[in-house]
């Protein structure tokens, strides 16, 4: 979006809106642009005037309508869906070639946020099909691309002239958006106002973006080409075809001796932890897997996304999980490769080389996990600056045990922090010293697979996750011991599922939990989870089916929307994750007013970027440690590092 933005090409076909009720005007900024020489076609004219006697105003004229120019300037407020992207336009080149007005983030309502928010679908189409507002105009958008995206063949570029047909029904497309808006606009509750700020500073993080080393990127893509054309050369000696040509490369497996189903990559790593595999199938799928390893995109990623000041703008999205963490966009610096070097830092410096062998040398891991292991070291400050990056330790593991009032675990937080080695001991029924390497592995596993209601299955999976299979009957006995030790966070599974079934089953009335700190209500067409903090966290269209809570959703696994079921477990996955967010939401307004301009959040982690003579990791801990009276005896910690590159 921001590098759209600030391109030479990018212009305003057209702008539609409205003043709350009142409406909906259409702006053909024509005579705007060097090739709009000549006059607007005389019947499109006619045509759209026509169309818009059921609507608004019709301007066909190069600067902005002067009510709209005036509200803009004038710090009026602008709703819209994805909102950000408005803005970013109509401060970049686009809107300088109109005259726009320069618009404040603060202006802006975003209705896509809203959505969000509310655990409704984000895309204005899915969204008006959820509420069953006003609909997006589908047929539309296929007219909209053809007119927004460069084209090849016999029309350069589609035109008012040329198209004057697609170019009316881009017009109606446009018209048909401001209705959807506003229809969602008025069927979802605005955000809090603090929430609203923390949209604010979403926006304010994406404007500021993180600066990648763009000359290294350059070096090490030059050494994935070299790497994978030996890769190829090398597949082609085995099978006479290229590591890319799925098909023929799955007859070819499989005339070989090894019946594999497909070449997706949990396929391909499950048959070379086979031993039926015959060892040159084995090579050839290792060969498959280091040619189209996904984590070595990201520089490509990088390249297209990095803008004129190198900086990648706009990676972040707001409240883009159900409870309400950041996701990312575009290079995803949420879903890095872990690095499997310790120095990744050498090795950028050895990519100035542009010498595979001189990699091949540095490095007994195969060079393209270590071009995977580089990617967050791309990512540097500007001159004169360093990267603070700063994690709460163990975050969920902490809110849980708060919720429930388990109180050993908050106190192996308040004490020594080794929560796994603490967790094995239960397990195993003996001290904290005693527990070995392999008991503290069950105690991390434990930790992280059974506080959310996993049972012998998900203990099994996340183990195999690890590289490590253990049998059933073991992970069961597991669990057992597990919910044994941990008596009130299995209480709290049962107790929030309860008060949950409550609140649907009696709308309007609040029910809460023992400790006072969680309430259920269902309000409209919501049933909602206040939190500590203050926030709701939003269930749509929730009902009882077979003594099981349900809701309206976006599917975990699918990612379609659906009816879906929930239990005791999820809805402390739920809380847990939600109050750790809301808990880096005051750790970031804090740095903020102290001083510290962040950049970035991944996960439980924020990224700044200061001067170097400015601040200390101690004092950002201590600022992301400042518990609000919500989080009254709840036990935190940060750690974090300062550098000239980014790192895990």
């Amino acid at each position: 979006m921001y590098r759209y933005a600030e391109h030479e090409s990018t212009e305003v076909l057209l702008a539609c809106y409205s003043f709350d009720d009142s409406p909906v005007h259409l702006w053909v900024p024509w005579g705007a642009e060097e090739w709009q020489w000549d006059e607007f076609p005389l019947e499109l004219e006619a045509q759209l005037v026509e169309f818009m006697r059921d609507h608004g105003e019709l301007y066909i004229q190069p600067r902005c309508p002067g009510e709209l120019a005036e509200h803009v300037a004038k710090g009026g407020e602008l709703r819209a869906h994805n909102a950000g992207f408005e803005r970013t336009m109509l401060n970049g080149n686009p809107g300088k070639k109109i005259g726009f007005p320069h618009i404040e983030i603060g202006q802006c309502v975003c209705t896509a946020a809203k959505a969000a928010a509310h655990s409704l679908p984000r895309s204005l189409e899915n969204v008006t099909a959820a509420l069953g507002t006003y609909g997006k105009d589908r047929a539309g958008k296929i007219d909209m691309l053809a007119f927004c995206k460069p084209r090849v063949g016999k029309i350069p570029r589609y035109t008012p002239q040329n198209a004057p047909d697609r170019f009316f029904r881009v017009c109606k497309y446009c018209v048909d958006d401001v209705l959807a808006e506003r229809g969602v606009d008025y069927a979802v509750p605005d955000l809090s106002k603090k929430e609203q700020k923390v949209w604010e500073l979403d926006q304010l993080i994406n404007d500021r973006g993180i600066k990648a080393d763009l000359p290294r990127v350059a070096d090490v893509q030059v050494l994935i080409a070299q790497y994978k054309s030996f890769l190829e050369n090398q597949c082609k000696k085995l099978t006479g075809v290229n590591p890319s040509q799925t098909e023929k490369l799955g007859n070819w497996i499989r005339a070989n001796g090894y019946p594999i189903e497909n070449l997706q990559a949990p396929t391909m790593k499950e048959a070379l932890k086979d031993k039926h595999c015959p060892a040159e199938v084995t090579k050839v799928i290792s060969i498959r897997l280091l040619h189209s390893m996904k984590a070595v995109s990201k520089y490509t990623a990088i390249e297209n996304a990095a803008c004129s000041d190198s900086r990648l703008h706009g990676m972040f999205l707001y409240h883009g999980a159900k409870t309400a963490r950041w996701a990312s966009m575009i290079v995803q610096l949420q879903n890095l490769f872990r690095p499997v070097i310790d120095d990744p830092e050498v090795a950028i410096e050895a990519f100035k080389a542009r010498d595979l062998a001189w990699i091949k040398a540095l490095y007994s891991e195969d060079p393209m996990k270590v071009f995977a292991s580089c990617v967050r070291g791309m990512l540097i400050p500007e001159e004169g600056h360093d990267l603070l990056a700063m994690d709460f330790s163990s975050i969920e593991a902490r809110m849980l045990a708060w919720f429930a009032g388990q109180e050993d675990i908050l106190e192996v937080f308040r004490g020594h922090g080794k929560i796994y080695e603490h967790t094995a001991s239960k397990i195993y029924k003996i001290t904290v010293e005693k527990v070995d390497k392999n008991q503290r592995f069950i105690g991390k596993i434990a930790t992280l697979a059974l506080g959310y209601q996993g049972g012998r299955k998900a203990f099994a999976k996340m183990a195999k996750n690890y590289g490590v299979d253990i049998p059933e009957e073991q992970a069961e006995q597991i669990k057992i011991d597990w919910r044994k030790a941990n008596v009130k966070i299995v209480r709290l599974w049962y107790e929030l599922e309860e008060v949950a079934i409550h609140a649907v089953k009696n709308p309007g009335t609040a029910f809460a939990l023992r400790n006072k700190k969680v309430i259920f209500k269902v309000a409209g067409e919501f049933l909602h989870m206040r939190l500590p903090s203050g926030r709701r966290m939003a269930y749509y269209k929730p009902r009882i089916d077979d003594e099981q809570l349900t809701f309206l959703g976006v599917d975990t696994y699918s990612r379609r929307w659906k009816r879906c079921n929930t239990y005791g477990g999820s809805l402390a996955e739920n809380l847990s994750q939600s109050a750790s967010r809301d808990l880096l939401v005051n750790g970031m307004f804090h740095l903020e007013d102290a001083g510290y301009p962040v950049i970035g959040t991944v996960h439980d982690e924020v990224i700044l970027e200061i001067p170097e003579n400015f601040g200390s990791e101690k004092e950002v801990a201590e600022l992301m440690c400042k518990i609000p009276d919500w989080a009254e005896g709840l036990p935190v910690k940060a750690e974090g590092f300062r550098a000239k590159r980014y790192r895990k």
